[in-house]
């Protein structure tokens, strides 16, 4: 821990000392809690439409966390905060390195879009760890457009968005915390700063941010082996915005993080001394620069370059096999050309946008070579047509041209958006989308059952997968003793054409490992619906989120099953608050994860079997008190996390268990401490 934290104490020296220059500073002060009705009701987003409208007049529906929603679940990084969003799941796939995967109202991680800034600068190995590697330190907001993003961001975006808005300073101020967590016995740690520096004429700010984490390995039911791995990791970047005249802005933003994780057995000792390891160590770099211009009032644009590589070292293996290390080089470039057109009604969006993402990953132990380049070239056109006073149309249509396809491909949507009483809205969608067959997140993970590895390789005639979605639902907030309430309910169902789905009848017995084949399975459909209700005023917050769903391919797959794995059929997110800076502020989360289905593959257990896992009720809770000490302010927080400690109990063990047989939560019972410095 002492080597993560050193360069962020230096770092937190620095940017006090440009936070406190007599040049650059201004007035520190400490601001309390926010209005919880202003930062909800009228919190400004952009991901539906990519042009800006509030949250309760954007004509694609849009869920928002907020800051003060990411500080109240006290989340460490984006997975920690997408628990807490109704509709999304983060789930633990991997019983040694705890590999995470996001599912978007059941469409698993390879179907949803992770944005940064509203730019896909994450590649699917940078997401095969990176839920856990994105620190919630540098993270403002995050924005969720559920289903059919497909016409506007690009392939990978059937299931969702998922979009990260860094912090964006108003005023210079520093910020610390230090977090100390006891998990079943385990002792964590977790410190981070943020600094913000603005220019007394206010053309220019800056943020610095640093975040170091360390989780210690955990075996839960004593049989040797983790089922939470080792991860310590480091994060720093900076973010550099400067005003070009009245109608320009300048953003350059750089981040780098690193990260180190270890699972199985003897976590100390060199992985091929293990009779079972999983070792993954990271390095991600990303530098972007984006040129914002107000032409006149009619006609302004955008210019984003960014380059992110991810670079990783690996081990997958054990029982003194020297041979099972790896190494995994991923650079990504993407340039984005938008244009906004006003005019009467109407707000025109365009685009051109260029990603090129190159993988090389070696694993000579398991006889696989990834040597690949996909370059994907769209151009995208939108009408934002105020129709009427109270009926918004938002057409939208997307050309891709993927170089592993023959064929370009068109992405029509079209959004709806009815003003059907003062605090009443109706929204509508269709979109189609499709997942070019290419190497995706989950396949840069090496599982291991019975002692042997599990990879997923495409299978050589694959063809993409295309989708069409349809939402429709009704969103109602009216003021309510004293405050606002929330009634909602959402309607959803996508269509599959040749969906993705593996199996191992392809598995060749003269290898080693166990080979599954992504494969065209025929069709599917994922329908349910979406409900909502909230109040909140000045000092309260109470939101209930659920889900209903079905999905199911048309033809039987694995075990004879139709239904999608590992996709309950009902799910819902519970977030009660209560805010007064000059007492207390507390926080209450629940989260009901419902029955699902999952393979139980022979190695521990004698035959394959499809379980059906029982349902959980995880509850957090926690209390903060702010204070000063003259003119430094102070926050102490208290709390829980799945305090009731639901937790899976039936763990295989030994070497030969199934590190995939993995459900619930995924962290037991966790008690901790969190202690904020503001200056």
């Amino acid at each position: 821990m002492r080597n993560h934290i050193a360069p962020l104490i230096t770092l937190l020296l620095a940017a006090s000392l440009l936070a406190g220059s007599p040049v650059l500073a201004g007035e520190t002060g400490w601001a309390p809690a926010d209005s919880l009705v202003g930062s909800r009701v009228e919190e400004t987003v952009v991901t539906g439409t990519k042009t800006e409208s509030t949250l309760a007049e954007t004509p694609v529906r849009t869920q928002l966390m907020t800051r003060s929603d990411i500080v109240d679940v006290q989340a460490a990084s984006l997975a920690d905060a997408c628990e807490f969003t109704p509709g999304l799941r983060i789930l633990n796939s991997c019983q040694n390195c705890n590999f995470t995967t996001l599912s978007i109202l059941g469409l698993e991680g390879k179907y949803s879009q992770v944005l940064y800034d509203s730019q896909p600068i994450f590649s699917g190995l940078a997401l095969v760890y990176g839920l856990e590697q994105i620190p919630s330190r540098l993270i403002e907001r995050i924005e969720v457009t559920k289903g059919g993003g497909s016409s506007l961001y690009g392939p990978g975006a059937v299931g969702g968005v998922v979009n990260v808005i860094p912090h964006v300073p108003h005023h210079s101020a520093t910020s610390a915390a230090v977090r100390v967590e006891d998990m079943d016995g385990t002792t964590n740690h977790s410190a981070s700063f943020n600094a913000d520096v603005v220019s007394h004429d206010e053309v220019t700010s800056a943020t610095l941010y640093g975040q170091a984490d360390q989780v210690e390995a955990h075996d839960f039911d004593g049989d040797g082996f983790s089922e939470i791995g080792r991860r310590k990791s480091t994060s720093f970047g900076t973010r550099i915005q400067r005003l070009l005249g009245e109608d320009g802005k300048l953003v350059v933003d750089f981040s780098r993080t690193f990260e180190d994780r270890r699972g199985g057995d003897k976590i100390d000792n060199p992985p091929f001394e293990s009779e079972i390891a999983e070792w993954i160590r990271t390095w991600r770099n990303s530098l972007s620069t984006s040129w914002s211009q107000q032409w006149n009032s009619s006609f302004s644009s955008q210019l984003t370059l960014a380059h992110a590589k991810t670079d990783r070292n690996t081990y997958y293996g054990g029982g003194g096999d020297t041979a099972a290390y790896g190494v995994t080089d991923n650079p990504l470039l993407l340039g984005d050309l938008q244009l906004n057109y006003f005019v009467g009604n109407h707000i025109i969006t365009g685009g051109l946008q260029h990603t090129r993402d190159e993988l090389t990953d070696t694993q000579p132990a398991y006889d696989r070579v990834t040597d690949e380049i996909y370059k994907n070239t769209g151009v995208y056109l939108q009408d934002e047509w105020q129709a009427t006073e109270k009926l918004v149309l938002v057409p939208s249509v997307r050309l891709d041209k993927h170089n592993i396809l023959d064929d370009a491909i068109v992405s029509p949507r079209l959004a709806v958006r009815y003003q059907a009483g003062q605090d009443v809205s109706v929204r509508g969608s269709y979109s189609s989308g499709f997942l070019a067959p290419q190497v995706f997140d989950e396949d840069l993970h090496i599982a291991q059952s019975n002692g042997e590895a599990q990879v997923i390789r495409n299978a050589e005639d694959l063809q993409e997968e295309s989708s069409r979605s349809y939402t429709l639902g009704i969103e109602a907030l009216p003021p309510l003793w004293g405050g606002f309430g929330r009634f909602e309910l959402n309607a959803f169902r996508t269509e599959l054409t040749d969906a993705f789905a593996l199996t191992e009848d392809l598995d060749d017995p003269l290898t080693d490992e166990l080979e599954f084949t992504r494969i065209n399975a025929g069709e599917a459909e994922i329908q349910g619906v979406e409900a909502a209700v909230g109040w909140m005023n000045e000092r309260f917050e109470m939101q209930l989120g659920w889900v209903l769903q079905t999905a199911e391919y048309d033809e039987p797959q694995d075990f004879d099953e139709k239904a999608f794995f590992r996709t309950p059929e009902s799910y819902g997110v519970f977030m009660g608050k209560y805010k007064n800076p000059e007492m207390v502020d507390a926080f209450l989360g629940v989260r009901f994860m419902g029955e699902e289905k999952l393979p139980h593959y022979a190695g521990y257990i004698a035959d394959d079997v499809l379980e059906t896992t029982p349902t959980f009720m995880v509850v957090d809770c926690s209390v903060t008190r702010r204070f000063s000490l003259g003119e430094d302010r102070f926050s102490l927080t208290l709390g829980g996390k799945n305090i009731t400690n639901e937790y899976q109990d039936d763990f295989d063990q030994g070497a030969d268990r199934d590190t995939g047989y993995l459900y619930g939560p995924r962290f037991p019972r966790t008690w901790y401490t969190t202690l904020g410095y503001d200056f």
